[in-house]
């Protein structure tokens, strides 16, 4: 007897067959139908419907930019599904999508696919409210429009945008969370500030919602950030809070801030750099001198803000930050405030003092010799090359240094372009 053993759904099911004995014809008989069965336990066994629901093809259309299509699976999934909010969620962002990308003109569907979205926005909930900040963390393809329809709904998504920054959920797209507030505006600043005095908020995130406060600009907010600002004992809130209520018209926060600058709190020192951008009256030394600050945050800031009030006298502390500890993002800010100095004619000798620092021994960073270089490849840069006294005789210095001292082939390559550029 030969037993055949399966598997199914549930439990194992057993086929017995008979050995048939006999002759050669009868052997191969028995093969064939052992084969046969074989065949017919695996199909019985394996095989199972695969059902693919409206939802599952509305989505993929609509991550494939398939709007139009999209649209017809979800209005049929929100009639098929038991738990509506997926569908529900997504069929807004059709919508959204379909009017925004022209498709739904096109197809002159405009008007009732407008009819629907204004309908669905209003109608938002918890649930579906969490599940476009939820597809928004995806990076979804309609970004923009998932976005728009939080702004739109209003105030009733401003505890669900909330709670995700607070909890720090979805870090990548926080940056639409924040644009997200910044648009609804005027309506979700009291929820905002109840976040920002609430003690289960981290720091650095009450940092960041009375900076949306002051991006907001509504002088009604001004209340709530002094309530705010008396009952904390964050200092680096305090000074944040200064540069939100000078925003709002209060100069007399000015002072303040300037004082942030040399402050022995690294927190307050940062904010203080950060809002030195907005003032209207701008204490150029003090700025100088936080350009060699302990923290590469402030150095930063302090850069970009030199850029925007410029003072020849900030050139040394500039030059440094291109071979010092700091980041890279701050040196490249370094690198665009010096750039834009040459441009304004401020920074007069720059190209030959980049010239001596690219060839000092002690520049042993190539990283650092790459972005010398870089800075010199800018026009106003190759310009002060050319036009510098003969004497100095910079091109070939900088000929010189190529064939003769620089290693890295990154920054060989660099140097190359450069001379090229000046042969011309």
């Amino acid at each position: 007897m030969i037993f055949l053993t399966y598997g199914g759904d549930t439990h194992h099911r057993r086929v017995s067959l008979i050995e048939i004995s006999g002759g050669k014809e009868k052997r191969n008989m028995k093969k064939t139908l052992m084969i046969l069965l074989l065949i017919a336990v695996v199909s019985f066994g394996c095989q199972q419907e695969q059902v693919i629901t409206q939802l599952e093809v509305g989505r993929g259309k609509l991550h494939a930019g398939l709007t139009l299509e999209a649209v017809g699976h979800l209005e049929r999934a929100e009639q098929e599904e038991v738990n509506k909010v997926e569908p529900r969620a997504l069929l807004v962002i059709a919508y959204s999508n379909a009017l925004s990308s022209g498709a739904a003109r096109v197809h002159k569907v405009d008007t009732r696919y407008q009819t629907e979205r204004d309908r669905r926005v209003g109608e938002l909930g918890e649930y579906e409210m969490k599940k476009i900040l939820q597809i928004l963390g995806e990076r979804h393809r309609a970004q923009k429009d998932a976005m728009q329809i939080l702004v739109d709904r209003g105030a009733p998504a401003v505890p669900f945008v909330l709670e995700d920054l607070v909890k720090n959920r979805y870090r990548q797209v926080h940056g639409d969370f924040i644009q997200i507030l910044k648009d609804i505006g005027s309506p979700g600043i009291n929820d905002i500030l109840a976040a920002a005095g609430d003690s289960n908020t981290p720091s650095a995130v009450k940092i960041l919602l009375v900076r949306i406060v002051g991006d907001i600009g509504d002088a009604a907010a001004s209340a709530g950030l002094t309530a705010l600002q008396n009952s904390t004992t964050d200092e680096g809130l305090k000074m944040e809070i200064n540069t939100a209520l000078y925003l709002l018209g209060d100069e007399g926060s000015e002072q303040k801030i300037i004082q942030g600058l040399t402050d022995g709190n690294v927190v307050v020192r940062r904010a203080a750099a950060k809002s030195m951008i907005f003032l209207k009256e701008h204490p150029t030394t003090k700025m100088i001198a936080a350009l060699a600050d302990s923290d590469d945050a402030v150095r930063a800031d302090i850069a970009i803000a030199l850029r925007k009030y410029p003072d020849a006298g900030a050139v040394d502390n500039l030059i440094a930050i291109l071979t010092n500890g700091s980041s890279p993002n701050t040196k490249q800010a370094a690198m665009d405030t010096l750039n834009h100095y040459a441009e304004e004619g401020l920074a007069e000798g720059l190209a030959a003092r980049l010239i001596k620092l690219l060839t000092d021994p002690k520049v042993i960073n190539h990283e650092d010799r790459l972005r010398i270089v870089q800075l010199l490849k800018k026009p106003a840069l190759t310009k002060q090359i050319q036009e510098a006294d003969q004497y100095d005789n910079l091109p070939h210095k900088l000929d010189s240094f190529f064939r003769d001292t620089e290693t890295n082939n990154t920054v060989k390559d660099a140097l190359n372009e450069l001379l090229l550029v000046l042969e011309e």
